[in-house]
């Protein structure tokens, strides 16, 4: 989350600021929830940026595990 307001123009501030990053931001990756207000509380602003997920990292060369012990005779 990036930012959480009551104030429309701080939202607003803060979605022209998004424009104007560098590098520029994917439009489609921000997301404004909107609270709805009643009369004990006003209307809430929260406004996210989705991220992508990590690529997976690529299968690399099998490395063996430790080695496992061997069957030695048992002395008792």
């Amino acid at each position: 989350m990036l930012l959480e307001t009551r104030d429309r123009s701080e939202l607003r501030a803060m979605l022209l600021r998004l424009r104007a990053a560098q590098p520029p931001i994917d439009p489609a990756a921000v997301r404004i929830d909107t609270l709805c207000g009643r009369s004990d509380r006003p209307t809430g602003y929260r406004l996210s940026l989705f991220l992508p997920a990590p690529a997976p990292a690529p299968p690399g060369p099998a490395t063996p595990g430790p080695p496992m012990p061997g069957r030695g005779s048992c002395s008792g």
